[in-house]
């Protein structure tokens, strides 16, 4: 029963071990990439689908001439 117990108890270190090291790499990232990570954010904040959008609003908005004049 001991080598049982002895067991269980270095699996559970283990399960503690890679979430530490899973907790810590999360972490090193975050802080690593913070830099690269605000300026995506701020691109994508800055970004205007409004003014991306009126040009094909203009697009749509011209009458197509082949839709018009059928022949048949």
């Amino acid at each position: 029963m001991k080598g049982r117990m002895k067991v269980n108890s270095n699996a559970m270190r283990s399960g503690v071990v890679v979430l530490g090291a899973l907790a810590f790499g999360y972490l090193t990232l975050q802080l690593g990439f913070r830099p690269f990570l605000e300026r995506a954010q701020s691109a994508v904040d800055d970004f205007d689908p409004a003014s991306s959008s009126s040009s094909a609003a203009a697009e749509q908005q011209q009458p197509d001439s082949s839709s018009s004049t059928r022949h048949f």
